[in-house]
């Protein structure tokens, strides 16, 4: 079930931020923002007590997840909203 939040979390996280991503001190924000879900998905799902390692795959996943939210979600987004119209003869 952590897994479902994690990516869940990543892709709003990525999706809303998508356009603040300029400059090296959002994307430290970013990676900060990242870190922190990534830690507190681990420690409320209770994985922290039995296998501390899984802490940087719960980071990965919304790391993933994150850029996957911030430069594929909107992309394939607006392929399919294109409208398609006729060629002129």
């Amino acid at each position: 079930m952590g897994e479902l939040v994690a990516w869940g979390l990543g892709l709003g996280l990525g999706y809303s931020v998508r356009t603040m991503l300029i400059g090296w001190k959002r994307i430290a924000q970013f990676a900060i923002a990242i870190i922190l879900l990534g830690g507190l998905i681990t420690l409320f799902s209770g994985e922290m007590a039995s296998e501390p390692w899984l802490v940087f795959v719960d980071i990965a996943e919304v790391g993933a997840a994150a850029l996957i939210g911030a430069y594929g979600v909107p992309y394939v987004r607006g392929r399919r909203l294109q409208v398609r119209r006729p060629k002129a003869p």
